[in-house]
């Protein structure tokens, strides 16, 4: 059996985030090899039903987004999504909006603290980290994930409401900085 094989029932069958070290260690291959392999069956699922997630440090199988309502449909959930809170509304909206960005980012925007908040975002895994911000203390810097997408019935970043007029907007905001 080859090794994509081995990191895909791992995947599976482990039913949660398998950190990638884990995988590099077990079976001797550096970070970069284990990366590259992921990213391949990652590539290789994104048009089935199952998908595969990988950040910095870890890697987990999720339904396609794609496949949300009618998954919602089937198990005879709410048609819609559990309601979010204001507060995680408005912080999903900034990451969504300016991500990466880190914590203190968003606390900048909102004005208030966001920790309870990304808590519970990363909890639903609408929010993900997505690596280190090179600045003083390393700060996590977040995105949206694959589960966002699905939340929103929606397939990409770009289907935001004003999305590309938001973007520019910032990127003027960062250069005059």
């Amino acid at each position: 059996m080859s090794l994509k094989l081995h990191l895909e029932s791992i995947l599976l069958l482990s039913g949660e985030e398998v950190k990638i070290s884990e995988l590099c260690k077990f079976f001797k291959k550096s970070h970069q090899e284990i990366v590259e392999i992921l990213n391949e069956i990652k590539n290789e699922r994104k048009d089935t039903g199952i998908n595969v997630e990988i950040n910095t440090e870890n890697a987990y199988l999720i339904t396609n987004p794609v496949s949300g309502e009618i998954i919602h449909k089937f198990f005879n959930q709410e048609s819609k999504p559990k309601k979010l809170s204001g507060a995680a509304l408005e912080t999903l909206s900034i990451i969504a909006y300016r991500q990466p960005v880190t914590k203190s980012e968003i606390e900048g925007i909102r004005g208030v603290s966001a920790e309870g908040v990304i808590q519970n975002l990363e909890d639903k895994k609408l929010i993900r980290v997505c690596g280190k911000k090179e600045s003083v203390g390393r700060p996590n810097l977040y995105e949206v994930t694959g589960r966002f997408f699905s939340y929103l019935k929606i397939d990409s970043i770009e289907e935001l409401p004003n999305y590309d007029e938001v973007k520019r907007h910032i990127e003027r905001e960062n250069e005059d900085k």
